[in-house]
């Protein structure tokens, strides 16, 4: 993935000012991502560090906290610096994760770029988390992450290093939705664009009010269309 982003900075840094790595499994919003970075929170992507996105903090070692794959985003600064300590990065252990920013067989991605931004540009990943601490970015469909009860199930590995506010149940995730993740099949990806950009009362979006949490999961698509300007 590294040599990825090189070649992005060698080719398209100077095209875009974001650039996200976002799972083939994920429904993504770039008219909610625009939303996040300009209007929420009026970030400089040319002057400033940021890598962001949907962070866990449950493994214990020197890698953690680290952003999911599900939509991995960062600011132009960010892709331009990385991108020169990626082409410098020594190989490294064919025996497994040894905490180090190296070129590595087997290497997990996510681990990797948290480790090399943080050795060596001092970047932590930012949580896009709403005002109501509702994660822009989700790990799991959207139907259940949204019954999600910290309160009843306890602090299973997803809630591990979660602010004791971060929002659960329905107030999981946020209204302006960036990425929606673990729907692998294209014919899933073409339901979602049905259910959140297609004409009001559409098949699909009807379909959503008779599957598993049915009543939760259409509340939520209902708002998510209504925060987007797509319904009145």
């Amino acid at each position: 993935m590294w040599r990825s982003w090189v070649y992005v900075d060698e080719h398209h840094s100077n095209d875009a000012e974001w650039f996200c790595k976002v799972d083939y499994d994920t429904f993504f919003f770039p008219d909610n991502f625009k939303y996040y970075v300009r209007d929420v929170k009026d970030w400089d992507p040319v002057g400033d560090y940021h890598y962001f996105g949907h962070v866990i903090e449950h493994r214990k070692r020197k890698d953690a906290p680290m952003v999911v794959g599900a939509s991995a985003c960062w600011s132009q600064k960010t892709l331009k610096d990385i991108a020169q300590v990626y082409r410098n990065m020594p190989k490294g252990s064919t025996k497994g994760e040894r905490g180090k920013c190296e070129d590595r067989a087997h290497a997990t991605e996510e681990v990797t770029t948290s480790q090399c931004l943080r050795e060596h540009l001092n970047i932590e990943p930012e949580a896009a988390r709403d005002d109501q601490m509702r994660e822009y970015i989700t790990i799991d469909k959207y139907p259940l992450v949204l019954t999600w009860n910290r309160t009843e199930q306890g602090e299973w590995w997803y809630w591990k290093g979660k602010p004791k506010d971060a929002g659960q149940m329905e107030d999981t995730i946020a209204r302006r939705p960036i990425g929606i993740h673990k729907y692998k099949k294209p014919e899933e990806i073409l339901t979602l664009w049905e259910e959140f950009y297609g004409p009001s009362g559409n098949e699909a979006l009807e379909m959503v009010g008779r599957g598993r949490h049915g009543v939760v999961a259409k509340r939520f698509v209902e708002q998510v269309r209504k925060a987007m300007g797509i319904d009145p």
